[in-house]
This record gives structure tokens, sequence and C-alpha cells, in this order.
């Protein structure tokens, strides 16, 4: 028995007869199996090459999967948050600094990801755009956890080390009684 490369293996579903009633009807060999001769006889006959496929819309579609996949984790994410609490502690930092650093290191690592995607035939830029946009969108939901539990500066109490009193024009003196 030789070995026939996997190549060879499809199903032809024009030479199916739709109302096969006898038995010897059935080819000896097993369905989706074609013999290399027969298969290049159907090769040479035929214009169009079987089990060809186009093979740049499957990978705009993958890569329409990759470029949404982070916005699933959007969810998690604020579930997270919530279980965290607003306070400063351990674990709510720890949660801060997931949120923030997961999507930095998704986007620097966006070229590779994106690299068995790639074509000639076709651009990934939009899939690029929607993959940086939905892991800023991760980025954005951390520092909105940092204003909550209160690390931004936002508030002017928060830049009073820097703040010079003025020196007052006018000096009065007062009398102790």
């Amino acid at each position: 028995m030789s070995s026939s490369p996997l190549s060879s293996w499809s199903v032809r579903y024009d030479s199916i007869e739709p109302s096969v009633t006898k038995l010897s009807a059935i080819p000896d060999a097993l369905i989706g199996y074609m013999d290399p001769k027969t298969m290049s006889k159907y090769e040479h006959s035929s214009s169009k090459k079987v089990g060809v496929v186009e093979t740049s819309g499957i990978q705009q579609a993958k890569a329409w999967e990759l470029a949404m996949s982070p916005a699933k984790t959007l969810p998690m994410n604020m579930m997270m948050m919530w279980m965290s609490g607003s306070s400063v502690q351990i674990f709510s930092m720890m949660v801060v600094a997931m949120m923030i650093t997961n999507p930095l290191k998704g986007i620097t690592s966006m070229n590779h990801a994106f690299a068995p995607y790639r074509s000639p035939t076709h651009s990934l830029l939009p899939q690029m755009i929607v993959f940086v946009l939905c892991h800023l969108m991760g980025v954005a939901l951390g520092v909105y956890k940092c204003w909550n539990m209160g690390l931004l500066p936002t508030e002017s109490s928060d830049w009073l080390a820097w703040y010079e009193a003025p020196i007052p024009l006018e000096v009065s003196a007062s009398l102790a009684m």
C-alpha cells in the first residue's frame, strides 16, 4: 500500500449521482479519497483547481476577530474594578496596574500578533486601528479606577507642595492684651 499525499483527499460532489440504488455503484475507495492519477486528470481537464481556497477573506476575518478580542475583556475588567472597591489596598492596586499595563503590552506586541494575517492582497490598517482603540479603552478604565480611588492629582489641594504663599502687601501690628 503506497502512501499518497494529503492533497489527494477531496470530495467531488458533481460526480455523485443522487439516486444510487445499487450496491455495485458505490466506489471501492474511501469517500473523499481520489487517486493521484485521477486527481491530475481532473486538474488538467478543468480550468478550476479542486480544493483551492482564497485565503485573503479568511485572513481578514481572523484579523477582525483578533482586533475585537481586547473589547471582550472589558466587561471582566469592569467587574474586577467593582469587586476591588474604591479604597487603596494591595488588591485594588494590583487590579489597576493590570488594567493599565496589559493593554500597553498588547499595543506594543501588535505587529507580532497580526503577523500571521499579513498578505500583499489586503491591508490590516483598519483592524490594527480597532485593536489599538480597544486597548486604549482598557487603559481608560484603569485611569478611571485611579481617579475613583483618589490617586490622580485633580484637586487644587493635591498641588499644595508647589504652592507658594503670597507675600502680604500690608502688615498690621496687633497689641497683646
